[in-house]
């Protein structure tokens, strides 16, 4: 796919986040009479359907595309790394909601893991010493902040480190599903 290709064959409003069909060229299709009867389908209508992990898509050509990246090289004309969801919503995808990032910025602004037990990224209780302690990842390594036998200076500790970083205020919340 081409910043080209994807501009002629849908339109892309970056205020609304949506991707409407173009009318497609006669090129596009092996029979004369195919072109007018997709025209006729498919033009003017919205081009994306959602996928099983909740991200809109548009399959082009038998391939399919997630629609933040599709949106990134419509407008930048350059293929993404990682595309963040800076709101979290990632079904929001308006230009202003979008950035390309490294792995390492989209960790550093992820929701709670679903399977947290504490509430807090990155806090947890050790049973065999029954305190709570604080630990990141960051850069792919783990790092241990400190412990205590109270959970608020455990959190503390984590979300002092956080804020060094840089991480971003939804990272570590719980998710508004």
């Amino acid at each position: 796919m081409t910043p080209e290709l994807i501009r002629e064959l849908v339109f892309y409003n970056p205020d609304t986040g949506d991707m409407i069909w173009r009318e497609r060229d006669r090129k596009y299709f092996s029979k004369d009479c195919s072109h007018k009867t997709w025209n006729t389908k498919y033009a003017g209508k919205p081009a994306v359907t959602k996928d099983g992990k909740g991200y809109r898509v548009i399959t082009i050509f038998g391939k399919r595309y997630l629609v933040h990246r599709l949106a990134w090289l419509y407008m930048h004309g350059e293929w993404p790394e990682i595309i963040d969801h800076i709101n979290g919503d990632k079904l929001d995808n308006r230009l202003c909601n979008l950035r390309s990032v490294t792995q390492q910025q989209n960790h550093m602004n992820n929701r709670l893991a679903s399977n947290n037990t504490s509430g807090v990224t990155g806090v947890y209780f050790n049973k065999l010493r029954a305190i709570w302690c604080a630990q990141m990842k960051f850069n792919g390594e783990t790092y241990h902040l400190g412990s205590s036998p109270i959970f608020e200076e455990a959190v503390a500790m984590r979300k002092a480190e956080e804020k060094r970083l840089g991480f971003s205020k939804r990272h570590g919340e719980k998710s508004a599903r």
